[in-house]
């Protein structure tokens, strides 16, 4: 985000920094940062099990809030939402007793 701001800034407000190697600098710089954190974040570079499974916990929370929520119609719905439901908790229990599993061998 820093670095996308960074270029937004100096595009935008050019006239106030008037050396242009040093915006130069700053931009490429920038640019470069922006990409390879995208990259690092895309490829999972530095996460391992246990960070992997605390980022997921919140993300089937979420699923099962979502889930649970909702008004539904459609029986198959229904019961598929009634299915995710369960499939999530019970990944959430196995990802918990996982970590604490893996935290403890450290």
């Amino acid at each position: 985000m820093i670095a996308v701001m960074t270029v937004s800034m100096l595009l935008f407000m050019w006239k106030m920094y008037p050396n242009t190697k040093i915006n130069f600098a700053i931009i490429v710089f920038a640019t470069f940062t922006f990409f390879g954190t995208f990259y690092l974040l895309r490829t999972q570079t530095f996460i391992g099990d246990v960070q992997y499974m605390k980022a997921m916990i919140p993300h089937h929370s979420s699923a099962i809030m979502t889930s649970s929520n909702v008004d539904f119609k459609d029986p198959e719905v229904k019961k598929l939402a009634e299915d995710i439901i369960a499939a999530q908790e019970r990944e959430i229990k196995q990802m918990n007793e996982m970590i604490i599993r893996l935290e403890s061998k450290k």
